[in-house]
């Protein structure tokens, strides 16, 4: 076995167990009912038995004319989402991505999700070099609080129209993630950390996320790859080990024609059932930023972006 090689296994190694430790630790510490959910969740049967017996709360009428997206079906997305498990072209007006971007670049992001690598964006090298670490992403924290535009964002009908819709329920705010993803070389570890290895996601019975893009994403920069119908069909060590899982594994099983390489210019917007497995193409060339805003049908408190200003600290 060549030293690559060895090193590769290793890497895998060390994500598969640091993954499962951290997931359990988390849950036991913080959200018991949470941890529960990720192993029952998995399973299709677990889902549809949990969803049977909880309290589904009406659907609600939402006013679709305040919204940034009042031209959209709802009907036909949801079918999308059922059926492939994604839709695209939930696009962002132009000023509303200028306002976000603007927000990004005058606001603090944190390295590698850690609240205390602090650095504006254009500092990024300068933080790296005093800190010693390469930052795979820059993530934000309280976007709800510091950014108007993404709170009307979370709040805008026809999104809960979608996800109520899709939830058959009304729909609850999980959190929203508004991330950099930077441009350079990885290891497989990082790549793991970073969501970019193929994975699902359980975060709820039943849940979904929109995506915008907020710089112009093509091959280069780290377009995001969904498996189209992966929610509906998983192949048992997909279920049991719950793995991230390479490319070869996922052609191997789905076939190329079922990745979908979602590329666009800034604002472009897609909504996911996120128990496709998915993933970002790490950058080669230039940096991504990137919103998501997720919709559950229980808020475990674990999916926000909240942390408390006095553990914020910037290098």
């Amino acid at each position: 076995m060549s030293i690559s090689l060895f090193n590769n296994c290793l890497d895998r190694i060390i994500s598969k167990v640091y993954n499962i430790c951290y997931e359990n630790y988390k849950g036991l510490t913080k959200n018991p009912k949470w941890l529960l959910m990720r192993k029952i969740a998995r399973f299709k049967t677990g889902r549809a038995i949990m969803i049977f017996f909880l309290k589904r709360s009406t659907k609600l009428d939402f006013n679709q004319k305040n919204s940034f997206f009042s031209d959209l079906n709802v009907n036909e997305i949801v079918n999308h989402l059922k059926t492939e498990g994604l839709c695209l072209g939930i696009n962002l007006p132009p000023d509303v991505v200028k306002e976000i971007v603007d927000f990004a670049y005058s606001t603090a992001c944190y390295g590698n999700r850690k609240t205390d690598m602090g650095f504006f964006y254009h500092q990024k090298e300068e933080a790296q070099a005093k800190s010693g670490k390469q930052f795979i992403i820059g993530s934000y924290f309280n976007t709800t609080l510091l950014c108007p535009a993404i709170k009307k964002l979370q709040n805008d009908p026809q999104l809960l129209a979608i996800a109520a819709a899709f939830l058959d329920a009304q729909p609850i705010h999980q959190g929203n993630l508004m991330w950099w993803s930077f441009s350079g070389d990885t290891t497989f570890y990082q790549k793991s950390q970073a969501a970019q290895l193929f994975h699902y996601d359980i975060d709820d019975y039943r849940f979904l996320k929109f995506f915008f893009y907020l710089t112009d994403v093509d091959d280069r920069s780290g377009p995001h790859v969904c498996v189209r119908g992966s929610h509906n069909k998983k192949k048992w060590s997909h279920l049991w080990l719950r793995k991230r899982e390479t490319d070869e594994d996922i052609i191997d099983y789905y076939g190329f024609e079922s990745l979908v390489k979602i590329s666009g210019n800034a604002g472009f917007g897609f909504v996911e059932d996120p128990f496709c497995f998915h993933k970002g193409i790490t950058p080669t060339i230039k940096d991504r930023l990137i919103l998501q805003i997720e919709f559950a049908i229980t808020d475990y408190g674990m999916q926000h972006d909240l942390r408390a200003t006095s553990l914020l600290k910037c290098i």
